[in-house]
């Protein structure tokens, strides 16, 4: 997450620099910054909604490579392919 967090802040403040050091007329550099901005936060309002649906799944889907994983660490047989195939169906419901 650092990594996006770090980009999105540079992306904003190089958008800004280069609006500001364009030649152009005061009035013109306002109403771009003032777009940008609503963009931005446009472009926030629709991660956030993003994360907040995502992140039921990613909570699921982490809890069952959790338990695959302990089932591998725990379990002498899961390195085989049958092991591996009965931890694929004993988390699929499959018995």
């Amino acid at each position: 997450m650092g990594y996006v967090r770090g980009f999105v802040h540079g992306s904003v403040i190089g958008a800004v620099v280069g609006i500001c050091v364009a030649p152009q007329p005061g009035t013109k550099t306002r109403q771009q910054l003032a777009a940008f901005g609503a963009a931005a936060r446009d472009g926030y309002q629709v991660a956030e909604r993003t994360v907040r649906r995502v992140a039921p799944f990613a909570s699921a889907a982490a809890d069952i490579a959790r338990h695959q994983v302990d089932k591998v660490v725990h379990d002498d047989d899961a390195v085989s392919v049958e092991g591996s195939v009965r931890i694929h169906n004993e988390t699929n419901g499959r018995h």
